[in-house]
């Protein structure tokens, strides 16, 4: 039986409501009104206790779940992981007054949104500041003018993408605009997804009664000439190939906008964490080439600026601009006004771009670190493709990984397996090192020499 959740969030609070949800199941933990094993709602009943959107608790159930205090399997309850640690709650720490102690939880290397300490706590107060400060005006369900605006321009310097305010959607992250992007589009569509790919937001389809179409993928991305012609959407990420790494080369780009005119199908681009994943500059967005297709593209600011900041945006031609504004309306504001202008001035201010380089810099001295430390130590281990800071460790047998993945774990180390971050994914382990705070880098990474050591 699921554990009853008494969580307390405000759509009034600057915090975005993912983060409250999030922030309220850790204090439910500490307290031990949660304890490891518990059943808790699933994302549809806890959505509706709360009264906010399925998609605001599927991001907060992911975040704890990569952060490793909720543990998740196909077909069963999301339950309080049950080997999380956590410390005794005395009925003094209740009386006194004195906070109960924050569990012990083991550092997760599963692969997780955004990378640590994207933008400093000081330039988040000061946004946050002058966002307050600003008298509200009229609310357009569509997203802040001022956010819009901003947008527009930091596509414009960031990614070589020449659009109208005007083209641009506000909404509460990737899985609420592929929502709104569907609704827009009709009902029960067929939609192609990645196979092998990614699996985040093809989750989100089956949601809204539509079909989804696995579509063969190679190392250059979606198989153009293996699609089929009888699809509504195809969803793609081509900055970011999954599990092969790298880019849709420009040659298949075309191909792929060629047959989207050719077969008038909308092309959906997953364009999340692109802005990070490059030293020198992405490649343009498939939306910003010269097509007859339609393109609708997802940004989010979540790894941009904060992993905790539920808020994105789509990108659509004039004519689905319009549709999707209609959608919006319907659905209401995804994201609070003081937050849209928060980010807003992010961005204007330049923080977003000089934060993403320090990022680039700070992954390119983890891999250096990865690269030295463990590739030559850890058997079948080598650095993903890409600029991230992800080690892909493969093994003989599937009882050398089991073991492997034991002796981490009873070191207090998480780690994420191949075959659950994409569809047909392999055997191997992945070891994601981007997310983590410095400190919890450092001490990841004498664990895993420390483990191997004892082999």
């Amino acid at each position: 039986m699921d554990q009853l959740m008494l969580l307390d969030v405000s759509r009034d609070h600057p915090t975005p409501i993912p983060a409250q949800i999030a922030a309220g199941i850790r204090d439910a933990v500490a307290t031990g009104a949660l304890a490891p094993n518990d059943a808790i709602p699933s994302t549809r009943a806890l959505a509706e206790q709360l009264g906010v959107s399925r998609g605001s608790v599927v991001t907060a159930y992911d975040q704890l779940e990569g952060e490793g205090y909720l543990l998740s399997r196909q077909g069963a309850p999301t339950r309080v992981h049950p080997e999380l640690a956590v410390a005794p709650v005395h009925e003094n720490d209740l009386t006194t007054g004195i906070s109960p102690k924050i569990p012990r939880t083991r550092i997760s290397l599963k692969p997780s949104p955004g990378s640590a300490g994207t933008i400093k706590p000081t330039a988040w107060r000061k946004a946050w500041r002058e966002a307050a400060a600003e008298p509200g005006g009229g609310v357009d369900k569509s997203g802040e003018p001022e956010l819009r605006h901003a947008v527009a321009e930091h596509l414009r310097l960031a990614r070589s993408m020449h659009v109208s305010p005007d083209q641009i959607v506000v909404t509460g992250g990737s899985r609420e605009g592929l929502m709104c992007i569907l609704y827009a589009l009709g009902a029960a569509l067929r939609v192609g997804v990645e196979d092998p790919g990614h699996p985040g937001l093809r989750r989100v389809i089956p949601l809204g009664g539509h079909e989804v179409v696995e579509c063969s993928t190679d190392h250059e991305g979606i198989v153009v000439s293996e699609l089929p012609d009888t699809l509504d959407a195809l969803l793609v990420t081509p900055s970011h190939l999954y599990p092969f790494g790298g880019a849709m080369p420009a040659a298949r780009r075309v191909e792929l906008l060629e047959w989207a005119a050719r077969t008038e199908t909308v092309i959906i681009e997953d364009d999340f964490n692109t802005e990070l994943r490059y030293r020198i500059s992405p490649q343009p967005a498939l939306s910003s080439l010269a097509t007859r297709a339609d393109v609708l593209t997802l940004g989010t600011f979540s790894t941009l600026l904060s992993r905790e900041l539920a808020a994105g945006y789509v990108v659509a031609s004039p004519a689905t601009a319009e549709v999707l504004r209609e959608v919006r309306s319907v659905l209401g504001m995804p994201v609070s006004s003081v937050t849209q202008r928060a980010i807003a001035y992010l961005l204007n201010d330049g923080v977003a771009r000089r934060s993403s380089r320090a990022v680039h810099r700070g992954l390119a001295k983890r891999r250096e670190v990865l690269n030295e430390r463990l590739v030559p130590l850890v058997n079948g281990a080598e650095l993903a493709p890409g600029d991230g800071a992800d080690l892909a460790v493969h093994f003989d047998t599937r009882k050398e990984r089991d073991a492997f993945e034991q002796r981490l774990l009873e070191a207090g180390v998480e780690s994420g397996h191949e075959s659950a971050l994409w569809t047909n994914g392999g055997d191997g382990l992945l070891l994601s090192f981007a997310h983590l705070s410095a400190s919890d880098f450092d001490h990841a990474v004498e664990i895993v020499v420390q483990t191997v050591g004892r082999i």
